[in-house]
């Protein structure tokens, strides 16, 4: 998940798969919802794994031309979350 807010706990309740969360450093707004997050997905014995990159702003992937910040967290996060996904295919 790219700098999103989290489903309400009753829809993660149903999350079936590993989640990885790649955010923002500068996005306080979606960053506020990462403790509760995390701390609902415990609850639930869900895998809920998070990384921020300092600096980079809600939308870093999309928004790279005129950000140092947002470019350097997009080069770590994309890579970052395919080897994520491989692996969960890999099994």
């Amino acid at each position: 998940m790219f700098y999103g807010s989290p489903p309400p706990a009753e829809q993660m309740a149903r999350i079936s798969a590993p989640v990885l969360g790649l955010y923002g450093g500068a996005d306080a707004r979606i960053n506020a919802t990462i403790p509760g997050a995390d701390s609902t997905m415990k609850r639930l014995g869900k895998s809920y794994e998070w990384i921020i990159y300092d600096g980079a702003g809600h939308g870093f992937l999309r928004g790279q031309e005129n950000s140092e910040a947002n470019l350097a967290a997009a080069r770590a996060a994309w890579p970052r979350a395919v080897e994520f996904l491989s692996a969960k295919l890999r099994g």
